[in-house]
Protein backbone atom coordinates (compact mmCIF):
# COMPACT_ATOMS: atom_id res chain seq x y z
CA UNK A 1 0.00 0.00 0.00
CA UNK A 2 1.52 3.18 -1.04
CA UNK A 3 0.99 6.47 1.32
CA UNK A 4 1.17 9.87 0.25
CA UNK A 5 3.18 12.82 2.45
CA UNK A 6 0.28 14.81 3.31
CA UNK A 7 2.98 17.89 3.20
CA UNK A 8 3.60 17.21 -0.77
CA UNK A 9 -0.28 17.64 -0.94
CA UNK A 10 0.66 21.33 0.09
CA UNK A 11 0.67 23.84 -2.58
CA UNK A 12 5.01 25.32 -2.56
CA UNK A 13 5.81 28.26 -1.99
CA UNK A 14 8.63 28.85 -4.61
CA UNK A 15 6.02 27.44 -7.04
CA UNK A 16 3.58 30.36 -6.15
CA UNK A 17 6.50 32.91 -6.38
CA UNK A 18 7.50 31.34 -9.98
CA UNK A 19 4.34 33.01 -11.32
CA UNK A 20 5.64 36.76 -10.19
CA UNK A 21 8.69 37.56 -12.24
CA UNK A 22 10.75 40.62 -11.30
CA UNK A 23 13.72 41.83 -14.10
CA UNK A 24 16.22 42.38 -11.66
CA UNK A 25 16.03 38.96 -10.28
CA UNK A 26 15.91 37.73 -13.40
CA UNK A 27 18.93 39.31 -14.61
CA UNK A 28 21.11 37.94 -10.85
CA UNK A 29 19.77 34.63 -11.81
CA UNK A 30 20.88 34.92 -15.54
CA UNK A 31 23.94 36.54 -14.34
CA UNK A 32 24.69 33.78 -11.75
CA UNK A 33 24.11 31.27 -14.15
CA UNK A 34 26.84 32.53 -16.47
CA UNK A 35 29.30 32.88 -13.66
CA UNK A 36 28.52 29.35 -12.70
CA UNK A 37 28.91 27.80 -16.21
CA UNK A 38 32.13 30.07 -16.94
CA UNK A 39 33.88 28.71 -13.71
CA UNK A 40 32.35 25.39 -13.93
CA UNK A 41 30.79 25.97 -10.46
CA UNK A 42 34.08 26.97 -8.54
CA UNK A 43 32.92 29.08 -5.60
CA UNK A 44 36.77 30.33 -5.12
CA UNK A 45 37.42 30.91 -8.82
CA UNK A 46 33.98 33.37 -9.01
CA UNK A 47 35.10 35.17 -5.92
CA UNK A 48 38.57 35.42 -7.06
CA UNK A 49 36.83 37.03 -10.34
CA UNK A 50 34.82 39.35 -8.44
CA UNK A 51 37.62 40.81 -6.36
CA UNK A 52 39.89 41.23 -9.39
CA UNK A 53 36.78 43.25 -10.96
CA UNK A 54 36.00 45.06 -7.41
CA UNK A 55 39.81 46.22 -7.75
CA UNK A 56 39.53 47.26 -11.52
CA UNK A 57 36.36 49.73 -10.45
CA UNK A 58 38.16 51.30 -7.69
CA UNK A 59 35.19 50.97 -5.26
CA UNK A 60 34.24 48.57 -2.61
CA UNK A 61 31.73 45.90 -1.74
CA UNK A 62 30.71 46.72 1.59
CA UNK A 63 28.48 43.71 4.16
CA UNK A 64 25.44 44.85 5.60
CA UNK A 65 25.70 44.25 9.37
Amino acid sequence: MATTSRLSALPSPYKACERFQDPIVDEVRLVRHELSVRFQGDLKGIAEDLMKRQKTLGTKLRRLK
